[in-house]
C-alpha cells in the first residue's frame, strides 16, 4: 500500500515538473482580486478594489468572516519601487488587499506600473510631489473623504514618509510603514560597509565639490533581471533550501503553487528608474540623510520632524535588507505624538505576505487603524 502511494505521490511530481515547464502560469496565482483604474498619469496609475460576494473570505488554511460595517477613511496602499503591485494581492488565500476589505476597509492602490530604460529620468521628485499626492486626491475624490490612510512596504513607506515631511497640510490620518529602512547605515553588515565608504565618500564630497548628478541617469538604471539577482543573493542558503524543499514536494500541486507564486515575486521584478536609484545612492546611502529626517527632493525640503500622522512601523526579525535598527529610526525623527513600532516575524518578503504575515502585521494593522478611521 505504501509502496503504491509513493508511485502515484512520484507520477504527480514527474507531471508537475512537465507542467511546470510547459504552463508556468498554471501554477501563478497572483493579482486576482477585481479592481477598477481610477486615476492615471503616464505609467502611474490608482486602483481601487472590490470584494467579491461571500460572508467569507479564505486565509492560509483557514477563513475570515466579512466585516459589512465599512470604516469611513480610505486606505492606500504604497508598493515599493522594483516589485509589482500585485505583491499585496499575493494567492488568493493570501491577499492583503482581501484580508483589509474583509476587516472593513475601503481599498485602493497605487501602481507605479513598469519603467522601461525609457523611464530612466523617473526621479524622487516625480513619486513624492507629483504622483503621491495626486493619488491622494483622486482618492478622496473617489470615496468623497476628507482624508485617507497610507500604508507603503519598504521604499513605498519611505516615499510615504517623505510625501508627509513635504507636504504639512495633506489629508491624510494615519500612517504605516513596513520594512522601511530610515536609516541605511544601520542595516546590518551591508549598513555598516556603506557607512564606513560614506566616509571618504562624503569628505570627497565636500572638498571636491563632487556630485552624482550630473552622471547620465542611465548608468544608475537597474534592470528587472539584474535586481531580481541581487535581490536573491541576500540570502543565497534561503534560496537553496527552498528549492530543495521544492524538489521534495513536487507531489504536491498545492506546494508547487506556492512556491511558483512566492517565486514570481523575485523571478519578474520590474527596473528601479536610474535617476532614483542615484539619488538614493547620493542622499540616503552616502550621506544618510533620512537618518537626520531632511532631504531635500526636487524642490521641496522635506522634515520628517513635521510629520504629526499617527505612525505605526513595522520590522521583521529576520529581515537580511531591512534590519531592526534601520527601521526603528523614524520613531526619534517623526513628530507624532501615538507612534508605535513592531517586531514581528519573517524576512523582507515573509513580514509583508509570508504565512506569518496575517496573524501579525496585518492583524496588528487592521486594528490599529479601527480606532482611527472612523
Amino acid at each position: 500500500m505504501a509502496t503504491s502511494s509513493r508511485f502515484r505521490t512520484s507520477l504527480r511530481a514527474v507531471g508537475h515538473i512537465v507542467e511546470r515547464r510547459r504552463h508556468p502560469d498554471r501554477f501563478i496565482n497572483v493579482d486576482k482580486t477585481p479592481w477598477d483604474e481610477i486615476y492615471r498619469d503616464g505609467i502611474m496609475a490608482v486602483r481601487h478594489y472590490s470584494l467579491p460576494p461571500g460572508s467569507t473570505i479564505d486565509l492560509n488554511d483557514d477563513t475570515l468572516a466579512v466585516q459589512r460595517e465599512r470604516h469611513r477613511i480610505p486606505l492606500i496602499l504604497v508598493p515599493a519601487l522594483g516589485i509589482h503591485c500585485w505583491t499585496y494581492d499575493l494567492m488568493p488565500n493570501r491577499s492583503m488587499v482581501k484580508y483589509l476589505m474583509a476587516r472593513g476597509y475601503d481599498v485602493y492602490l497605487v501602481d507605479w506600473g513598469k519603467p522601461s530604460q525609457a523611464e530612466h529620468g523617473l526621479d524622487l521628485d516625480t513619486y513624492v510631489n507629483r504622483w503621491l499626492p495626486a493619488a491622494v486626491d483622486a482618492v478622496c475624490e473617489h470615496a468623497e473623504a476628507d482624508s485617507v490612510n497610507l500604508m507603503g512596504y519598504c521604499m513605498g513607506g519611505l516615499l510615504c514618509l517623505m510625501y508627509l515631511g513635504a507636504h504639512e497640510t495633506s489629508p491624510v490620518k494615519n500612517l504605516i510603514t513596513i520594512a522601511s529602512p530610515v536609516n541605511f547605515h544601520k542595516s546590518g553588515p551591508f549598513g555598516k560597509a556603506i557607512s564606513l565608504a560614506a566616509i571618504p565618500s562624503m569628505k570627497a564630497h565636500d572638498w571636491f565639490k563632487l556630485r552624482l548628478k550630473p552622471l547620465d541617469d542611465k548608468l544608475f538604471h537597474i534592470p528587472a533581471g539584474l535586481l531580481a539577482f541581487g535581490f536573491k543573493m541576500t540570502n543565497p542558503p534561503g534560496v537553496v533550501q527552498a528549492y530543495m524543499d521544492l524538489i521534495r514536494n513536487l507531489g504536491d500541486r498545492e506546494y508547487v503553487t506556492e512556491y511558483m507564486t512566492m517565486g514570481q515575486w523575485f523571478n519578474d521584478m520590474v527596473d528601479y528608474p536610474g535617476a532614483v536609484v542615484r539619488e538614493v545612492i547620493e542622499k540616503m546611502i552616502l550621506a544618510n540623510s533620512l537618518a537626520r529626517g531632511r532631504i531635500r527632493i526636487g524642490g521641496r525640503s522635506v522634515d520628517f520632524s513635521t510629520i504629526k500622522q499617527d505612525l505605526l512601523a513595522f520590522a521583521g526579525t529576520t529581515d537580511n535588507i531591512v534590519s531592526l535598527r534601520a527601521a526603528r529610526e523614524v520613531m526619534n525623527l517623526v513628530g507624532s505624538r501615538d507612534k508605535r513600532f513592531e517586531e514581528v516575524p519573517g524576512g523582507h518578503a515573509g513580514v509583508f505576505s509570508g504565512s506569518k504575515a496575517p496573524d501579525h502585521a496585518w492583524r496588528i494593522s487592521a486594528d490599529w487603524l479601527a480606532t482611527r478611521s472612523d
